[in-house]
């Protein structure tokens, strides 16, 4: 029997089994929780591959802003969501036209799911992005993937140089694991917490690491010792694919 650390998953929400979703059982029940508690007025997901999160999302926030770099997910997922707003392109470039549009509609921004480039820089990019705009309301924001060393550092590098209108951060609001997804001893997964109000002033921030000693113990037997260090050559190994025809099962997630 394969292991799944995502399945079964015992909850009154009617899930989809169409749509994939690529977070663990813990992560699952957090976002449903989450959900349910925040009923937010407009909400945004920042990567929505093929649609397991967007679906809870969608279910309890009155409207919806998917942002992808891929056009898939919107050809794919615009016909089943009535209330969400599919916009294909960079965060980075998307996020500011988004924020002036719920503002110009005079709606409540109140969560926002980052789930997109899975780089050290391009988490940092994501945050920062979101901190540069001059919001009016509260936002909680929830970051998967914080149990991989390189989103971490992104989260934990921004926190620590913009501690402005943060209220509370945890980057161990749900642990993470090795995933069971084909690959060696690779950390992924994990949700981190951080609440966002645009009245707080700067001050010091503690940030919590519930599983800090889990997450260094883990990192020591993990594949990113080496790996990480050895990033820079993943460009090389795209252009060789390219040239030899092959396709890297990175590419999958452009098109599905």
């Amino acid at each position: 029997m394969k292991d799944d650390i995502g399945n079964p998953i015992v909850t009154d929400f009617k899930l989809d089994e169409a749509l994939e979703w690529q977070m663990s059982r813990a992560e699952k029940y957090c976002l449903i929780g989450l959900m349910k508690e925040l009923s937010p007025d407009v909400a945004i997901e920042i990567g929505t591959f093929k649609g397991g999160s967007l679906q809870v999302i969608s279910a309890y926030a009155k409207n919806v802003f998917s942002l992808d770099i891929s056009d898939s997910p919107k050809a794919f997922l615009a016909s089943k969501f009535s209330n969400v707003d599919f916009v294909v392109g960079d965060s980075a470039t998307c996020l500011e036209p988004v924020f002036d549009q719920i503002n110009q509609e005079g709606r409540r921004l109140e969560f926002i799911l980052v789930d997109g480039d899975h780089t050290r820089k391009g988490v940092y990019r994501d945050l920062e992005t979101i901190f540069a705009y001059p919001h009016k309301h509260p936002i909680t924001i929830l970051m998967h993937d914080s149990f991989n060393p390189e989103c971490r550092k992104g989260i934990r590098t921004f926190l620590e140089r913009h501690p402005e209108h943060v209220t509370y951060a945890e980057l161990d609001y749900v642990t993470g694991a090795y995933w069971h997804n084909g690959t060696y001893r690779e950390m992924w997964g994990g949700l981190a917490l951080i609440q966002y109000n645009p009245d707080k002033a700067a001050s010091p921030l503690y940030i919590n690491q519930s599983q800090k000693y889990l997450f260094e113990s883990t990192y020591l037997h993990s594949a990113h010792v080496l790996k990480d260090r050895l990033a820079f050559l993943f460009p090389l190994k795209r252009k060789l694919f390219k040239a030899l025809g092959k396709k890297n099962k990175t590419d999958v997630y452009h098109d599905f």
